[in-house]
């Protein structure tokens, strides 16, 4: 409803209280002041005076009582007649009266409704422009509107839509990114792994042959060719590596409870890295989550790796924490070592992004987990922390096809 309609709307009510007030006016304030007034009352007290004149000579002892009746009703008498003289100026004034009161109210009521209509107004433009940005694309939207109305509900409703579509488009871009390096490394694999298994092969033969031969310098040569052959084997891990990231297998999801698949875990590899101790306190309520088992073992153990590795000789704690919003089921990785390096924070879950030594990974650990929690429509995240390194796993509640 726009701010014409409800002006309309609220002369039509002015309209309608005037009416109103002019029939209940000239319906009672006459008939009131035309009974006080009547010719008969006058008669009836003027009689009443005679009559007190007459009693008070016929009744001396009780000529006092008579002359204070007839002066209250001699009081009376003027009064009716001073009313009866200033009638209309009395009239008139009662009508001014009240028509200011009425007036005084239709202003009042005309002023709230046009305000409240332009407070409206101004909230519809807002939802207005927060869906405009909705639709081309923005994801921080703040309409600002806090109230438990339909208007406030809708802005609500607009701001949760963005933080989706946001969390969406981040995902869609990091699955694109991911898919991108996987086709990279599936066409590096597979233009290494020939080449590299007929070098295997060629030197395998070598040393085979070499063994056999009565030559000065075969030991050194056999030496040498063993020493190729280390470093093929180094290369040949690598392009396995290389495959393993570029065939990440979709996740066989089943709702499952997660508390459990991580106690199991803990009891599993308690003793599987001497310098890490694992510390899980299962909640009391259950949390279900959309899962793959296995694959989330796979992250969870990489996790581990990666803070064992990161600690070096020193002793540390890996603490696993369950927690749960109505939509998703969190799991944060917790460890106390010396945590992730700023410089590397910001692309770490790239594939390649590595802060070991050359030649002692090829930093595609954590680009698989990533690709693993977006494959099971949640997320792989590095929390802020003032100690060690927090990431957050989140899962889905409902399968894909029941989120609403």
């Amino acid at each position: 409803m726009n701010l014409r309609t409800s002006l309309t709307a609220v002369v039509l009510m002015v309209l309608s209280a005037g009416l109103i007030f002019h029939f209940f006016q000239s319906r009672l304030t006459g008939p009131l002041f035309g009974f006080s007034l009547h010719p008969e009352v006058l008669s009836i007290l003027e009689a009443s005076l005679d009559d007190q004149r007459w009693l008070a000579t016929q009744d001396p002892d009780n000529e006092p009582v008579y002359r204070q009746r007839f002066g209250t009703t001699e009081t009376l008498v003027h009064r009716l007649q001073i009313l009866e003289h200033s009638r209309d100026d009395i009239e008139h004034r009662y009508q001014l009266i009240l028509l200011v009161v009425f007036a005084s109210t239709a202003l009042l009521v005309i002023g709230g409704v046009v305000g409240r209509q332009t407070r409206y107004e101004t909230r519809l433009g807002r939802l207005q422009t927060a869906l405009a940005d909705l639709a081309d694309g923005r994801s921080d939207i703040e309409v600002g509107e806090r109230r438990n109305d339909t208007i406030g509900r809708i802005a609500t409703m607009i701001e949760r839509t963005s933080q989706v579509m946001a969390r969406d488009r981040r995902r869609l871009a990091a699955l694109k990114n991911l898919s991108a390096w996987q086709e990279s490394a599936r066409r590096h694999a597979h233009e290494i792994r020939t080449p590299l298994t007929g070098a295997r092969l060629e030197l395998t033969r070598l040393d085979s042959l070499l063994s056999g031969e009565d030559l000065s310098c075969s030991d050194e040569v056999r030496e040498t060719t063993r020493s190729v052959l280390q470093e093929l084997e180094r290369l040949g891990r690598f392009t396995q590596e290389f495959t393993s990231f570029a065939r990440v297998p979709r996740p066989d999801l089943e709702l499952q409870d997660l508390a459990s698949l991580v106690e199991d875990l803990v009891s599993t590899f308690e003793t599987a890295w001497p310098n890490l101790t694992l510390r899980f306190e299962r909640p009391a309520e259950r949390h279900e989550a959309v899962l793959d088992r296995d694959m989330v073992r796979r992250v969870l153990v990489n996790l581990c790796d990666n803070s064992s590795l990161a600690l070096g000789d020193t002793d540390g704690t890996v603490t696993l924490t369950l927690d749960a919003t109505p939509e998703s089921v969190l799991l944060d990785v917790a460890d106390n070592g010396p945590g992730v390096d700023d410089s590397v924070r910001s692309r770490l879950f790239e594939p390649y992004t590595t802060t070991r030594s050359i030649g002692e990974g090829m930093g595609l650990g954590l680009a698989i987990c990533k690709k693993i929690l977006l494959d099971h429509d949640g997320d792989l995240e590095l929390l802020d922390t003032t100690e060690g390194a927090t990431f957050r796993l989140t899962f889905n509640r409902r399968p894909p096809e029941d989120v609403s």
